[in-house]
């Protein structure tokens, strides 16, 4: 992992109040060089301040600028600032950001588009940028991309930001991963919304890390500027800065992983192209800066990364979760009513339930969706179109599970039947015995999955006579290291949950139960999972918390971090965990995770609902056959 601090900052500062507007910059600067960050963006023209208006044709303007901002670079040391000011180039006025590394002006910037429009007069008064690279008072100065020991940086400047082709997308593809704006954007309600949504956009579309600083205060007279400022890598928003603060400046910062924005571009098939078609834009300069890069501490990068991975809204609480939550299972019933109408061949939903979480949240999606048939004008009929049976084991199958199970179907209107297993498992294990040449020879796994496989051959045929379609009850969780049993549990016509984790799989049952009033639903949640095909088994006991399975699952599959780098996130995560317990759990996820691709390949048909997708057939290539044993060795070896 890259891991650096980027700070945003907003400052406070009065036109033409040099030695002033310096002080405060000096004091943000060292702020953030105390809290770590590597790289801090200022505002536009923090120097100077913005409203210079006709004062800029003084020539004393952009020479006291100048000299202003040689002072502040004395107090740059091991940090890199963006600090804005005006400078003169054969007697034109342009709008600049100077970048300072180490005490050392490395070059600058120049602005774009000028607006002049509403209460913008910028044509008026400064030159805009064309294209190109030149020298001004002995730096490099134009389209600039600084290669620093941390990655490559540029920037921009406030309205070019809003241009509908920002110098942005060139500078990302002449190598920058990181694009910083000095912004002073006046307030008007609500408009810092509009700049979060610009931010978050950028940062997506040309996959680097965007960060936005804007001014702070009242600079002359008449304009406002509301300050805040944002962090965004192509995931969203990782800091924010306050709007309206009273205080004279104000810092925020994140900490990002620029592997990450390397990895996005590397997979993204539409950022290589238009890439590769821009090609490396010959009017784009490079400047490369010595030194050394100490990253920021795992530590504070995980402190930022939410509760949970896949529920939305930082792990599930909150509006905004629950109307994400609301769309979640809409998707998931859409997809399963559409699939069930266009075949054309079923005339009901056949769930197996168990009385745990999987199939419960199948029985509840295959409620939905039948109430949805025919645009919902036959909903009065769904009743018939639903069916469920629990198939025990007596020798490990509960009391509770056959209670919640039965509870669930009550409260849902859903015919419900319970037949036994307990003469085919042991047809079953006698058959296993005999060509194993004795009981002794056959293992504890057959033993469980022979059950499994009997399950689903019985659910198999009523699918055939009653014409039904079957749904598979496998989660994400599951499907990643192999926790389902071929020619069992994973077979049947339609898995709709194969896109959903484990953890994301009770978020939805609790928020589903407590919208709609499901009072059996509790019940179901109170049983630890279990597979109950062995005695006490308990599916966390045989795999991890699900939670930690989960984190690995996004952060080795989703964000393709290395196994120890997967493990020190999860030691800041979950410190209730030794770290060598948190070690072993990673470790064996990544040997289930390679070694159960075969069983992935043979999953059903199932439907895409999160970013993540280990469905073969349509978003994951992963090798059947391979070893990731130098990568273990890596982790066994590997320290905080």
């Amino acid at each position: 992992m890259r891991l650096l601090r980027v700070g945003v900052a907003g400052v406070s500062v009065k036109v033409g109040d040099f030695a002033g507007n310096s002080a405060r910059l000096r004091g943000v600067i060292e702020e953030a060089r105390t809290e770590g960050v590597h790289l801090l963006v200022t505002p536009e023209l923090g120097i100077s301040g913005y409203s210079l208006e006709d004062r800029i044709w003084w020539p004393d303007i952009a020479r006291r600028s100048w000299d202003a901002l040689e002072g502040l670079a004395e107090s740059c040391v091991d940090i890199a600032v963006f600090v804005g000011l005006p400078v003169r180039f054969e007697s034109m006025m342009y709008n600049a950001t100077a970048l300072i590394h180490d005490r050392a002006i490395l070059g600058l910037i120049l602005k774009k588009y000028l607006p002049t429009y509403s209460i913008f007069y910028e044509g008026r008064n400064w030159t805009p940028w064309d294209c190109g690279v030149t020298e001004i008072n002995g730096v490099r100065a134009g389209d600039l991309v600084f290669r620093l020991p941390f990655g490559s940086v540029s920037a921009e400047i406030c309205e070019d930001l809003w241009a509908a082709e920002s110098p942005a997308h060139a500078r990302v593809h002449a190598g920058a991963e990181i694009i910083c704006n000095l912004s002073a954007s006046p307030f008007t309600p609500l408009k810092n919304a509009r700049r979060r949504e610009l931010v978050v956009g950028a940062a997506g579309r040309l996959a680097c890390v965007y960060a936005y600083a804007n001014l702070l205060g009242c600079d002359s007279s008449r304009l406002v500027f509301d300050g805040g400022g944002f962090v965004a890598t192509p995931d969203g928003i990782v800091a924010e800065g306050p709007v309206l603060a009273t205080s004279y400046w104000t810092l925020a910062s994140g900490v990002v992983d620029l592997d990450d924005v390397a990895r996005f571009r590397a997979e993204n098939s539409t950022w290589r192209q238009e890439a590769i078609r821009r090609g490396r834009a010959a009017d784009i300069h490079t400047i490369t800066a010595a030194g050394t890069f100490a990253p920021s501490a795992v530590a504070d990068y995980a402190a930022q990364l939410p509760a949970s991975f896949f529920c939305p809204a930082d792990g599930g609480q909150g509006a905004g979760a629950e109307q994400a939550l609301d769309e979640l299972f809409d998707a998931l019933v859409l997809g399963l009513r559409d699939y069930f109408e266009k075949v054309g061949a079923f005339e009901r939903f056949l769930v197996a339930l168990s009385g745990g979480r999987d199939s419960a949240l199948c029985l509840l999606l295959a409620v939905h969706a039948a109430k949805a048939l025919n645009a919902g004008q036959d909903a009065g009929q769904s009743a018939g179109r639903v069916a469920a049976v629990y198939l025990p084991n007596p020798a490990y199958s509960s009391g509770a599970t056959e209670q919640a199970a039965r509870a669930l179907a009550g409260e849902l209107g859903v015919p419900f039947q319970v037949v036994s297993i307990a003469e085919e498992a042991e047809v079953a294990f006698a058959k296993a015995a005999e060509l194993a040449g004795g009981e002794e020879n056959v293992t504890p796994i057959a033993r469980q999955n022979l059950q499994a496989r009997v399950r689903g051959n019985m659910m198999l045929n009523w699918a055939n006579s009653a014409r039904g379609l079957l749904l598979v009850t496998s989660n994400l969780s599951e499907a990643a290291v192999g926790y389902t049993t071929t020619g069992g549990d994973n077979q049947g016509g339609y898995s709709p949950i194969a896109n959903v984790p484990k953890t994301l799989v009770t978020h939805l049952l609790e928020h589903v139960a407590a919208r709609d009033g499901l009072h059996a639903m509790q019940g179901i949640l109170d049983i630890p999972p279990s597979a109950e095909l062995a005695p006490d088994q308990q599916d966390e006991a045989d795999l991890m918390p699900y939670v930690v399975l989960d984190d690995l699952l996004y952060l080795f599959a989703r964000r393709r971090m290395s196994l120890p780098d997967c493990w020190r996130i999860l030691v800041h995560r979950h410190s209730g965990h030794d770290a060598e317990q948190l070690r072993a759990w990673t470790a064996q996820f990544g040997r289930l995770f390679a070694y159960n691709q075969w069983k992935r390949e043979q999953l059903p048909v199932a439907m895409k609902v999160l970013e993540l997708d280990l469905d073969p057939k349509t978003g994951f290539r992963f090798p059947v056959t391979q070893s990731i044993q130098d990568e273990l060795d890596e982790l066994d070896a590997a320290e905080l």
